[in-house]
């Protein structure tokens, strides 16, 4: 059901017991934030049952809203990478609502988590110096992350104070047919807000598995996270 505000005023906003993660996509227009630090993106996703309500009524345009409001902290820089996700593919975590205010629209709020593949232009610093030693630089996989925890103060939206961890796994890059050479991988974070994260290493299914908390604002936070996972073959 929706939620009350402080001042008693119902939100428009549906839970519909749903979530969305780490479902595949691509943006469509430019992700933007107003002053207040309200995120907006449009994501459209692969798989088209996500654009149906509760009601099995797909949205008209065929994507979804993304939504959710950032700390004053760590705004710029989740929206800066964001807007590096155009045109890339991406993947999508967060909490699935109905906004009844738009005859019942399907849409992603609070938006958990988003993150994509990026190309060598958009390699950190810190990744470059290392690629430069590999003995294939061209065996790797780079992958940029944002995620949060929504920061209203009221009129919150569904499950927004919620403690979840969002959960997301990264394929091994190609092995290049070299010798004495094994998987190797790391995460580092350029802005890091009341979050932690776990990696894990799948041997069996050559996987790297990451684990990402964000404290809510009912707890410690709202929290923010940006950062690059890299995974690549080095030397033994």
């Amino acid at each position: 059901m929706g939620l009350l505000d402080m001042f008693g005023k119902k939100s428009p906003l549906v839970d519909t017991n749903a979530y969305l993660s780490n479902a595949p996509g691509q943006l469509t227009g430019a992700p933007g934030a107003t002053s207040e630090g309200d995120f907006a993106a449009r994501f459209i996703p692969d798989d088209k049952q996500y654009l149906l309500n509760r009601n099995k009524t797909a949205n008209p345009g065929g994507f979804l809203d993304l939504k959710v409001k950032l700390d004053a902290g760590g705004r710029q820089a989740f929206l800066q990478a964001a807007q590096g996700m155009q045109g890339k593919p991406v993947f999508v975590s967060g909490v699935l609502v109905n906004d009844d205010s738009q005859g019942g629209k399907a849409l992603v709020q609070p938006l958990d988590m988003i993150y994509c593949p990026i190309g060598p232009d958009q390699y950190p610093a810190w990744f470059k110096a290392i690629q430069g030693n590999l003995r294939d630089p061209n065996a790797v996989k780079v992958y940029r992350i944002v995620a949060a925890t929504d920061a209203s103060k009221s009129n919150k939206p569904p499950r927004a104070d919620e403690s979840r961890a969002v959960h997301a796994t990264f394929p091994y890059p190609p092995k290049p047919n070299l010798p004495k050479i094994k998987i190797d991988f790391e995460v580092r974070a350029t802005l890091n807000l009341k979050a932690d994260f776990r990696l894990n290493h799948n041997l069996m299914r050559q996987l790297i598995e990451l684990d990402l908390g964000l404290e809510t604002a009912k707890e410690n936070g709202p929290g923010v996270f940006v950062g690059d996972l890299v995974a690549y073959w080095g030397n033994e």
